[in-house]
């Protein structure tokens, strides 16, 4: 029960009682003819007490509530001093992640940038060396771990008849390095230009061919060396030479 609801019961009580009091006086009266007091007199000391009682109760009441008033004053300062402070903390936090996002964001851009330099000189690396590669005069292969060509300058092109495009992707040993000058087939396990890119030893050739498309071949010189990437052997650069103009004939042999 609530304290209003008390404090009219309490009222409701002390009138109850009161009516109470003044019924029996007035029986009393009626009762005596002569009293100590008279009836008025006594009615009215008794409202007159009536009337404090209420008064006080009320003001009683009334002070009660203010207490009550006053604390939840209290507690709603109290808790706009926490939700002050609560928001400047917030906004602090806010700030000190928005200036690690800023650092954060400008460390980025300044990384991208880098790197989009460095790509862009690597290109350029790149185009130069293979401008260079495509003004030697010596033919130049490309190949990877599994002996597929990967790269053809040029002067090979010229020399063996195929387009690049014809060449890259395919065994380069099948293409070009099938078949010995004699006309027996060529292992590929006695190849040298094999063996760089599985024993990591630069391997040298001579006396040997390479065949061109037209199924013609002619004499080389040629050098294989292993590419060595993290460790590991990623492939063979091989370079040659057409030596036809020393004095050896061409060799023609159909293709197997």
């Amino acid at each position: 029960m609530s304290d209003e609801k008390k404090t009219m019961l309490k009222i409701a009580v002390l009138f109850a009682l009161t009516g109470a009091a003044v019924n029996f006086l007035a029986r009393q009266a009626a009762a005596c003819h002569e009293s100590a007091l008279p009836y008025p007199l006594l009615s009215t000391l008794v409202v007159a007490l009536l009337l404090i009682c209420t008064v006080f109760m009320t003001h009683s009441c009334m002070e009660h509530h203010e207490q009550v008033v006053k604390g939840l004053r209290d507690d709603m300062e109290k808790l706009n001093k926490e939700l002050e402070t609560s928001k400047i903390s917030q906004e602090e936090r806010v700030e000190r992640r928005t200036f690690e996002i800023s650092v954060a964001n400008a460390a980025l851009n300044r990384e991208i940038a880098e790197r989009m330099q460095t790509e862009a000189e690597m290109t350029r690396i790149k185009h130069q060396m293979e401008l260079i590669l495509e003004s030697a005069g010596e033919g130049i292969f490309g190949i990877d771990a599994k002996g597929n060509v990967v790269f053809v300058n040029r002067a090979a092109s010229l020399m063996l008849g195929w387009e690049p495009e014809d060449l890259i992707g395919k065994s380069h040993h099948e293409m070009v390095h099938h078949t010995k000058a004699n006309g027996e087939h060529y292992p590929i396990q006695e190849c040298p230009i094999s063996q760089a890119f599985q024993d990591g030893i630069v391997h040298f050739g001579s006396g040997e061919v390479f065949w061109s498309k037209d199924g013609n071949s002619f004499p080389v010189e040629y050098t294989s060396t292993p590419i060595m990437e993290n460790g590991s052997l990623t492939g063979a650069v091989v370079v040659f030479r057409d030596i036809s103009n020393r004095g050896e004939e061409k060799t023609v042999i159909p293709q197997h």
